[in-house]
């Protein structure tokens, strides 16, 4: 027989269901025979149990990342001293925050998924021009930084929703332009100028490679996010000094044809922010007279440029080239440069300043934003440099310098502070207080000029990036140990130690970026001083206590896990 048709009366005394109802309907309605729902299973456990196998033998797989501890975290009961009877077993059900513990530690260790992510993302690169989460393929070879594109193509940085909704979500400062206003106002009382220099960000100026609509060369449209222009105008209205690089790298691509970003790197070429640099320093003008003799050799340098890495192809691939450039090693007199504490301008940059700077970014040494602004200047320059966070990185580092007693701001006349634009839309911009405090040291500080070698616990340990989500192959994780030993004297506590130690090494875990917080390890130590020079360029991630901002910290290297147990006292 035919169903009846519905009418339309019958149809509107019908309940509307939501999609969960139609879910719970239609697969209530779902029968399975005893044969296909037994293979069901059968496979969908033996798919889970060779991720689990597959784990376990995989060389680059840590050992306590097996299947019990796995299965420790998704069964941990939680308050079962709050129900009684029976209910008291619904507490080792797995809840919400230990499933996605396990698919994160799942996502990001497991040797199925490192064997298979490269070979399938070859594949939609190659076959459907597709790039991933954090990579966006444009035109001719050119890569892109998703966020950068998500930066000229989303709301106004500046909407006051737009900063409530993201500061709810994020569960950070918003406005840019508060955090710069009060930075601003404590470096005028104590008579320092302060010019900010936001640095466009890649589609800014290279839209061209984006699509074939895009402007070319000849005519260059730069690409902003709405709220730019609002931003500038607030500034300036209340005095603040900024520096807009645009227009110039705009000129220049207008006049010459040629690209002022690295094709497959977020940040400008070599002569792009040498340009930036010569005008800036024209636009400071010369408080002092020339005091050191400048020179600079050219050096050809050829990289693959960090977008690529982001996208995460086969390490074998020949899709993408390295690109060749030629950057300017320059010189203070008979010496590679070096920043100066003493010198009468202090730098705050992050990764654009320290792209040609930092050689294990892949494109050379000495020859980076802070060196050739020096060389402009005729003269010394400080410099605080940090990559990524650009918002708030560079000023915590000036922030723990003063509260640690270091006055870093004496004999300043100037502080200019590089970050990367997308930093108005993404970045965290707390307002922080720049105090000089007396010097204080109530933690365990390792003696100058050798390593100490000591045991402790994790206490605390700052977030550590997946590798492959951030621009950068290296990241500092900052660690906090307490019940320490020192292992030439055991028996003698140390107290509590903080240091800094590698986390991420040419994007892949090292031991400290998979510690957590009641793991016991082994460290060797040194004075954070000794090393600061190069290791403070880095990407890096704080502890969350401001306090322990004025404690002295180390470098930490050898860091290896310890299976015995923590001593019976605790020292701290």
């Amino acid at each position: 027989m035919r169903p009846t048709p519905r009418t339309a009366a019958a149809e509107a005394k019908a309940p509307v269901l939501s999609r969960e109802e139609e879910a719970r309907r239609d697969l209530g309605a779902t029968h399975l025979g005893k044969g296909a729902g037994a293979l069901a299973v059968a496979g969908f456990l033996l798919l889970l149990s060779a991720v689990f196998i597959a784990a376990q033998f995989h060389k680059n797989t840590v050992s306590n990342d097996g299947f019990f501890e796995i299965v420790s975290t998704l069964f941990r009961p939680a308050k079962t001293e709050e129900a009684e009877g029976w209910t008291k077993w619904l507490n080792w059900l797995p809840s919400p925050s230990s499933t996605r513990a396990v698919e994160k530690r799942l996502e990001e260790r497991s040797p199925i998924v490192e064997l298979l992510r490269p070979r399938v993302q070859a594949v939609l690169t190659n076959v459907f021009h597709t790039g991933n989460e954090q990579a966006v393929l444009g035109r001719d070879g050119w890569l892109f930084f998703r966020r950068d594109l998500d930066y000229v193509n989303g709301r106004s940085f500046m909407d006051p929703e737009q900063q409530r909704s993201r500061a709810l979500r994020d569960n950070v400062q918003t406005d840019p332009v508060a955090a710069i206003r009060d930075f601003r106002d404590q470096l005028a009382a104590r008579g320092i100028r302060l010019v900010i220099v936001p640095v466009p960000v890649k589609p800014c100026i290279e839209s061209r490679h984006l699509s074939q609509t895009a402007p070319n060369a000849a005519y260059p449209q730069i690409r902003q996010n709405t709220g730019f222009g609002l931003f500038l105008s607030n500034l300036r209205s209340e005095g603040v000094e900024a520096f807009d690089p645009g227009e110039l790298l705009a000129q220049r691509l207008s006049e010459t044809n040629k690209s002022q970003y690295l094709a497959t790197d977020t940040h400008w070429t070599p002569e792009a922010m040498e340009a930036v640099a010569e005008q800036l320093a024209q636009s400071l003008g010369a408080s002092t007279p020339q005091t050191t003799d400048f020179s600079s050799v050219s050096t050809n340098v050829a990289a693959h440029g960090d977008i690529l890495a982001l996208l995460g192809l086969p390490t074998n691939q020949t899709l993408f080239q390295k690109q060749a450039v030629t950057i300017h090693r320059v010189s203070a007199g008979n010496n590679l440069w070096k920043p100066s504490t003493g010198a009468d301008i202090l730098l705050l940059g992050d990764s654009f300043s320290n792209i040609y700077s930092l050689e294990p970014m892949g494109w050379g040494e000495s020859a980076g934003f802070g060196e050739h602004l020096s060389a402009a200047l005729g003269r010394p320059l400080d410099a605080i440099l940090r990559n990524s966070d650009g918002a708030f990185a560079t000023r915590q580092a000036l922030q723990r310098e003063l509260s640690a007693g270091r006055d870093r701001l004496s004999g300043k006349k100037v502080v200019v502070w590089e970050f990367a634009a997308r930093e108005l839309a993404f970045g965290d911009w707390k307002l922080l207080p720049l105090q000089l405090e007396k010097p204080r040291q109530s933690f365990y500080s390792a003696p100058a000029g050798k390593r100490t070698r000591l045991t402790g616990t994790v206490s605390q340990i700052s977030q550590v990036p997946r590798p492959g989500t951030v621009p950068y192959k290296e990241h500092i994780v900052a660690i906090h140990l307490v019940d320490t030993r020192n292992e030439e004297s055991p028996a003698q506590p140390s107290g509590d130690v903080l240091a800094y130690t590698w986390s991420i090494r040419d994007q892949k875990l090292t031991t400290a970026g998979h510690l957590r917080v009641g793991e016991r390890i082994a460290i060797s130590l040194q004075p954070w001083e000794e090393t600061a020079d190069t290791n403070e360029k880095f990407q890096r991630s704080e502890l969350e206590d401001p306090t322990l901002l004025t404690e002295p910290f180390h470098w930490g290297e050898e860091v290896t896990l310890k299976p015995d147990k923590p001593p019976a006292t605790s020292a701290h």
